[in-house]
């Protein structure tokens, strides 16, 4: 349990070139109600007047600014860099940010009270997405894990995670231990979210919108609902960047001491099989039922791995 009146914790945003927008998350953030935290920014490089504008902030007790001179190569490595740097003893909680959302003022104190409601140790929630030109769309969530789901996707949007404390320092372990395994994974919160998976860790999925999620056309991949998004997404599978992430996600996470019992044994024996009709039929049958908590994606997957793209 998180039994502080007004817990304490940490959010960490990473941010880039987020001139036109970091201040108002900045803000959102620091308006958050019923618990004491401090903004972390890990900064990778940015060309523009990012950390410029950070700095003016009247907040310098709450906030801090690392920067970074070497570039990180993109937001999932920026935040496992800031993850491994950042002292997160003793905190109650730990949050990721980006720089460009907004959050409803009781987002964190809503997440914790469903982390100890629920005795989760992860947490994530549905988002509304919004555009330049007025449009609004939620971005629900599927809570119906499956033996398979952490493997081939992550707890939606990782702006939204909230980790409980002993938690983030876990991942903060793993990240320090096998930094070699890490260094082109994608998607920390994808990581973020298998690591809890296979730890046995418990993660509660929030069907409520806690925050607006800015969609432009600087988005890393951008909102489910939207056509460029699902393109992105569609593109990413059939030139076999999704298989390699997912291998690599595998890779990370059975370093693990638990990993044996975590991921499941049939489905690593269709996994480690060399390609073959035998293996794309046997992996679709299984993705079909298990791969995702979605019944859509697990079809989609299913017809990637019939088409040999997994």
């Amino acid at each position: 349990m998180i039994e502080n009146k007004n817990p304490a914790g940490i959010v960490l945003m990473a941010t880039y070139n987020g001139r036109a927008h970091v201040i108002d998350q900045v803000n959102s953030v620091l308006s958050q109600h019923h618990v004491h935290l401090r903004l972390i920014v890990g900064d990778d490089n940015s060309a523009d007047n990012t950390v410029d504008l950070l700095k003016r902030l009247d907040a310098s007790d709450c906030v801090r600014i690392v920067q970074y001179l070497e570039p990180s190569g993109g937001a999932g490595q920026n935040f496992l860099r800031l993850i491994r740097d950042v002292d997160l003893a003793d905190v109650d909680f730990v949050a990721f940010s980006d720089q460009d959302d907004v959050w409803g003022p009781n987002k964190l104190s809503r997440a914790i009270a469903m982390l100890d409601s629920q005795c989760a140790d992860g947490y994530s929630s549905a988002v509304t997405a919004f555009w330049p030109d007025g449009r609004e769309l939620v971005l629900s969530q599927n809570s119906n894990q499956t033996d398979l789901d952490f493997l081939f996707e992550g707890a939606g949007q990782g702006c939204t995670f909230v980790l409980r404390g002993e938690f983030a320092r876990q991942v903060q372990r793993f990240a320090l231990e096998h930094r070699e395994l890490l260094g082109s994974i994608h998607y920390h919160d994808w990581l973020v979210y298998a690591v809890s998976r296979t730890l046995g860790k418990r993660w509660a999925f929030d069907p409520e919108p806690s925050m607006r999620y800015r969609q432009h056309d600087g988005n890393d991949t951008g909102a489910r609902g939207a056509f460029a998004g699902a393109r992105k997404r569609m593109a990413l599978i059939s030139n076999g960047w999704y298989a390699n992430q997912v291998r690599q996600l595998i890779a990370a996470v059975s370093a693990l001491d638990d990993a044996n019992a975590a991921i499941p044994s049939d489905f690593c024996s269709i996994w480690r099989r060399p390609r073959g009709l035998r293996r794309r039929a046997q992996l679709a049958r299984v993705l079909f039922k298990r791969g995702r908590r979605r019944s859509s994606d697990c079809a989609v997957l299913a017809v990637a791995a019939l088409l040999g793209w997994l």
